[in-house]
């Protein structure tokens, strides 16, 4: 019996991260960055959450 191995390498790999997800957390990692050197590291992250919330209900 012969297997195809393009199968099973393609079943074994992991889903490619879609391009809207990339834009998503890239926009929320740049939005805390630059409110981090503005005002601190908490302010950072309820901005960069509040980004990537918005980003997924303004694209999804």
């Amino acid at each position: 019996m012969e297997t195809n191995t393009n199968e099973n390498t393609t079943a074994n790999r992991p889903e490619p991260l879609p391009l809207r997800w990339a834009i998503i957390l890239i926009g929320g990692f740049a939005a805390g960055a630059v409110v981090f050197t503005l005002a601190g590291a908490l302010a950072a992250l309820g901005a960069a959450a509040a980004t990537v919330l918005g980003l997924h209900q303004l694209i999804a």
